[in-house]
């Protein structure tokens, strides 16, 4: 059986219709990368909240353990999450360390291992708790005992307050803009 030529056409693509299929499958992609940059956000935000509120408790759990919190001095912050602090909380074996948490309890265990000091979780090597987006978490404790915090004034508007905070502890992270210094996306353990 011989096919003839107008046979043969009817059964292939044409060159336009190739041309709208790849079209419609641009815009399909163009659309649906925003969406899911806001949802990764939206995900890297509840874990952000999440750390906040994990470091939060353990702090209390010191403070409730020693009847003061894991640093020296009556300073309120801002500590951030690397070194001494977080050794502390995890009762590595450092002088601080065992100096502060004499009865070596563990208030804080890591649920993220990072392999690169930029990433996100805890990195054994340098002690940093770092946030979703690789940087550290800002801690203030109210070591001076006044019921009281004083915290970075962009804080002001958010709580009714200007920079002062009726909280005992107070962490927070930059957010997707890794900026502490702008309240819109930064996440905190009172929102």
């Amino acid at each position: 059986m011989k096919y003839s030529p107008s046979s043969r056409s009817s059964r292939a693509f044409t060159l336009i219709e190739l041309l709208v299929v790849i079209s419609i499958i641009a815009v399909l992609a163009s659309v649906s990368v925003p969406v899911t940059k806001n949802v990764m956000n939206k995900a890297r935000s509840a874990s952000a909240q999440n750390d906040c509120m994990q470091l939060q408790n353990a702090i209390k759990g010191f403070y409730n353990e020693y009847y003061q919190y894991p640093v020296d001095g009556n300073s309120e912050g801002p500590y951030k999450t690397d070194g001494s602090l977080m050794d502390v909380l995890m009762s590595n074996s450092t002088a601080e360390a065992e100096r502060l948490n004499r009865r070596k309890l563990p208030f804080w265990e890591p649920s993220k291992m990072a392999k690169e000091a930029r990433m996100p979780g805890y990195h054994a090597d340098s002690g940093r708790l770092n946030d979703p987006w690789g940087q550290p978490f800002e801690i203030y404790m109210d070591a001076d005992d006044d019921e009281e915090l004083t915290v970075p004034a962009i804080y002001g508007s958010k709580f009714g307050r200007s920079g002062r905070l009726k909280k005992p502890i107070f962490v927070h992270s930059g957010g997707p803009d890794k900026k502490l210094d702008t309240v819109d996306d930064n996440v905190t353990s009172w929102d």
